[in-house]
């Protein structure tokens, strides 16, 4: 017999918001799940989302953190205010799916890891989608397989527009070095992540990290200060293969680009767009040849590949897995894996030299 779905909440579902991008439409596509409330900020926000999702939606956490039909909550909302939610939703003995950032730091997200210490019987995931990406997954089982012999060098570099673009207002936020949003650790975070997932734990050789366009500017036509990082460069060593990743927020269109070079030839993932979010492409390129060979693994997901919840799906999929007890195929990115995250972002940004360039 088929178990029943597990009633999910959603805390952050205003309107354009990540949430209904991609969480969303990978509960409402999932047999094992059912979208059960809504949380937004405010009545009216609420009603909005009620209206939109045909689903209860409130602007107050306690009830649907006493609703028995709620088994999982799920935590979109800005990186300042998940540990207050984190904590309560713990304390009501809820699984509790939280987006990467976990924490504002790694002594916030060590306090949230100790409480879900104290809870084995529930399920505490972090929002790190992007080690379920199959491109990835199947890039790890070539790596460990010999694929290209012994993996001797890396370079990984993502490309983004966003400080170059006008941001919708109410993102403003984002601007603010505080707020824990920023070129390392939001796209760092996550595509570090799905780097360390193949090659293990790194040490930090040295890194830059600055702000090459000191202004967040505003779709009402706004220019205000920033102090948030939009660059940065760092030289990673895993275990004697050494990467040399860039991120960029200041660039003129959205690219990604993985190349691992090893003694029987090159694996190279690459993307459009920030590789947590979906479909990418894979190839190896044999040692001498000058002919890739494309690699195209399945995917299990319930959204398509092309679709930003497409990894979220996989996450959501494995969660639930873990819930029945059933055996994981990817290593959950539970709190004690924030930890380490936030700690290697920590590092990094201890090494780095932090320093403002104007054009």
């Amino acid at each position: 017999m088929n178990a029943p779905p597990l009633g999910v909440a959603v805390v952050g579902a205003g309107a354009d918001h990540w949430s209904g991008l991609a969480h969303i439409p990978a509960i409402t596509a999932s047999g094992d799940l059912r979208l059960r409330r809504l949380v937004t900020s405010s009545p009216a926000s609420a009603l909005a989302a009620a209206r939109r999702w045909e689903v209860d939606a409130t602007h107050e956490l306690d009830p649907v953190l006493d609703d028995d039909t709620v088994d999982i909550v799920v935590v979109t909302v800005r990186v300042a205010h998940h540990a207050e939610i984190v904590a309560a939703a713990i304390a009501a003995g809820k699984h509790v799916y939280c987006e990467w950032p976990l924490a504002l730091d790694p002594a916030q997200a060590e306090e949230l890891a100790a409480l879900s210490d104290g809870r084995p019987d529930r399920v505490h995931l972090t929002g790190l989608q992007g080690r379920f990406s199959p491109w990835l997954r199947a890039a790890g089982r070539l790596l460990a397989g010999g694929g290209i012999g012994r993996p001797l060098t890396a370079g990984l570099r993502l490309f983004l527009p966003h400080g170059l673009m006008a941001r919708p207002a109410h993102r403003a936020h984002l601007r603010h070095r505080g707020a824990a949003a920023n070129v390392l650790s939001i796209q760092g975070g996550h595509t570090l992540d799905m780097l360390g997932t193949v090659l293990g734990v790194p040490r930090v050789d040295a890194a830059r990290m600055w702000s090459a366009v000191p202004e967040f500017l505003t779709d009402t036509g706004e220019r205000l200060p920033r102090d948030a990082p939009d660059n940065l460069v760092a030289v990673l060593d895993y275990d004697g293969v050494v990467a040399v990743t860039q991120f960029s927020q200041t660039a003129p269109n959205e690219s990604f680009e993985l190349e691992i070079l090893g003694t029987d030839g090159k694996l190279r993932l690459a993307g459009t767009g920030q590789p947590q979010f979906g479909r990418l492409t894979l190839d190896i390129t044999p040692f001498g040849s000058r002919t890739s060979e494309v690699v195209e693994p399945l995917s299990a997901a319930a959204l398509p590949g092309e679709h930003p919840g497409h990894n979220v799906a996989l996450a959501y999929a494995a969660m639930v897995a873990a819930i029945r007890d059933e055996p994981a195929r990817v290593p959950l990115p539970d709190f004690r894996a924030a930890v380490n995250l936030h700690e290697l972002l920590g590092v990094i940004a201890s090494r780095a030299v932090d320093s403002t360039v104007n054009a």
